[in-house]
């Protein structure tokens, strides 16, 4: 058994990474499962949506979006209970800051991961109150003395109209955003031949063209040059080792290998090697995978062997399923599996709080357990209406046409009421950890933790409900005692 405990960069290694958006209830049963299986695994939170710093934590309702750290758990809260638990239990374990998100606003960060379709281009407003907010996020987590990994996620400053331009438009844009570095850019791809061999022994050949690669650059260029800001400003803060993911999927389609060669290879030229970088490889959250089985095998065998030749590995984001017992539906790990061979990261979160509220439904009507899942529910629901009919921050086309339809099937005795599987409550129901009651109290967070701490029996229950979704996911990626390659790496020469 390792004599390494606690808090602690794992580096280019495979392992689960979960979200801990309650931690008074998920830490317990998580690392139960992380014991069984002698698993060295990462626990997190995402900054662009699921925690804050504290002083946007104990804010006055109103004062910020309610998407902004919308679990009710502060930066410093997560890190300080993950790091002391996995010390108390003798297990190690890498503390995130997931998705250091640039984007306009934590409302339309929900949006993109909400079945929301849209393209966004941020004003240069919006760019430096994002920025110095992420560096604000970077402060708090380091104080802690606890993180040791960062997701850096820049998605929103990908120019996508450069799609639409011309050759000649192409090439002025080129050498008038470059200048005197154009020409080094050019030099880095031109005549060259890029082969990767993949976990499928199948070579995999790229070449770029002159045009491509302008493209490329224009395309990227503003999500690079906010990378590097941040990488550096981490890198300024951190007085130990920590590793960074590039977030390269909130993109609204597939990820292209050369673009992604492109991608890591500019990184590397500006001194930044990630341990990991996520590409869009088809999954949608909440959602099983139902495209075919091949295609995804071969398409991040792809992506997987490029990764690999700068040093780095494939993380999976949206990685949880249509239920929290589906995995990510049937032969989609063994298809990882394949394609990486199981060097591979994989990051869930709010299935832990979709659980949670699948159990409190089962309960029968008139139990404690029931009646606060329906609070939560009719609280969920009336914000939601209020949303669509006040043309709220979470309004969208997409989130109308989810409640119309739970209305729907209801009135017509298709689905019950108050069904916690329907679509809208399974999309939008972690807004109910940040909902406030008239004395400012996130009432909702407070009863669920009340009614674990109190309730011996649902705790139980939790607790083991936990651990066995947490075990599903390790043993299907098949992360048993991976703490050994952990070590491995920490006793590097």
């Amino acid at each position: 058994m390792s004599q390494v405990v606690g808090p602690t960069y794992l580096g280019p290694v495979g392992h689960p990474a979960l979200g801990i958006r309650i931690p008074e209830i998920l830490l317990p049963g998580i690392l139960k499962a992380f014991k069984k299986r002698n698993v060295a695994g990462g626990l997190m939170l995402s900054f662009g949506r699921e925690t804050a710093p504290e002083w946007v934590i104990n804010a006055p309702y109103g004062k910020y979006e309610i998407t902004q750290g919308h679990t009710g758990t502060s930066i410093r809260k997560y890190m300080t209970m993950a790091a002391e638990a996995s010390i108390r239990e003798g297990l190690i374990v890498e503390i995130e800051a997931d998705h250091l998100t640039i984007a306009p606003s934590s409302a339309e960060a929900v949006k993109r991961i909400s079945e929301v379709k849209y393209e966004y281009r941020m004003s240069k407003e919006e760019l430096e109150k994002s920025i110095n907010y992420v560096k604000a996020e970077i402060d708090e987590a380091v104080s802690t003395g606890y993180v040791n990994f960062y997701t850096i996620d820049t998605c929103f400053l990908i120019d996508y109209s450069v799609k639409n331009l011309g050759h000649e438009q192409v090439k002025s844009m080129f050498f008038e955003i470059f200048g005197d570095c154009a020409k080094d850019i050019l030099k880095r791809y031109s005549s060259r031949e890029y082969i990767f061999i993949g976990e499928l022994g199948i070579p995999y050949k790229y070449n770029f063209s002159q045009e491509e690669v302008m493209k490329f650059a224009i395309k990227y260029a503003e999500s690079l040059k906010a990378t590097k800001l941040i990488y550096d400003y981490i890198k300024s803060k951190m007085t130990k080792p920590f590793g960074v993911e590039i977030a390269f999927d909130e993109t609204p389609v597939l990820t292209d290998p050369k673009e992604m060669l492109f991608y890591m290879k500019e990184l590397w030229e500006m001194g930044i090697r990630p341990d990991f970088i996520a590409p869009n490889i088809g999954f949608k959250k909440r959602k099983d995978y139902s495209g075919d089985l091949k295609s995804l095998e071969r398409r991040v065998d792809r992506l997987s062997a490029i990764a690999k030749s700068f040093g780095s590995l494939i993380s999976i984001h949206s990685g949880s399923g249509t239920t929290p017992y589906s995995g990510k539906g049937i032969g989609t790990y063994e298809a990882l599996l394949k394609a990486t061979g199981g060097a591979i990261k994989y990051k869930i979160s709010g299935v832990y709080i979709e659980l949670l509220f699948d159990l409190l439904a089962s309960y029968p009507k008139g139990t404690r357990q029931r009646e606060l899942f329906e609070t939560i529910f009719d609280n969920v629901y009336d914000f939601l209406k209020k949303q669509i009919e006040q043309d709220g921050i979470l309004a969208s086309p997409e989130l109308k046409a989810q409640l119309e339809l739970y209305e729907k099937e209801v009135s017509t005795g298709v689905r019950e009421e108050k069904d916690s599987r329907a679509d809208f409550f399974r999309y939008y129901s972690f807004i109910a950890l940040n909902l406030r009651d008239s004395e400012d109290r996130r009432f909702l967070r407070e009863s669920i933790v009340e009614l674990y701490n109190e309730d011996v029996e649902f705790r139980e229950r939790y607790d083991k409900e936990v651990e066995a979704l947490t075990l599903r996911l390790i043993d299907g990626l098949k992360y048993e005692n991976n703490v050994l390659k952990v070590m491995e790496w920490l006793t590097r020469q």
